[in-house]
């Protein structure tokens, strides 16, 4: 397992596992954070702004990520801000939508 961020926007993002740094994320960025450099599950998963302000959030659970006949299996959780898209993962990447454009201030660090 693993934790797996995309950070289409203009932000510098944290990811915060169970209230710990783990990564910082450039702006136009992709990180994967191995179980091996994360704290014990359930990882409570957050990605912040500069400010700290919490943008995305998410909770993986032991077995939420699977592989099934179907293929690989997890959670993910994403945020379209007006400043682009920030999507975090475990298990499969998450597909979707085009992106969508965000709230006014939505980008404020």
């Amino acid at each position: 397992m693993s934790v797996q961020v995309s950070n289409g926007t203009t932000l510098v993002v944290t990811l915060v596992v169970n209230d710990e740094t783990v990564a910082t994320v450039a702006s136009g960025a992709n990180e994967t954070i191995p179980a091996s450099r994360l704290p014990s599950a359930p990882w409570r998963v957050e990605a912040r702004s500069p400010s700290g302000r919490v943008l995305v959030s998410m909770t993986v659970h032991l077995g939420d990520v699977t592989v099934t006949s179907d293929g690989l299996r997890g959670v993910g959780s994403r945020v379209d801000l007006s400043c682009g898209r920030l999507d975090i993962w475990s298990g499969s990447p998450m597909i979707g939508p085009a992106p969508g454009s965000g709230s006014p201030g939505d980008c404020r660090p």
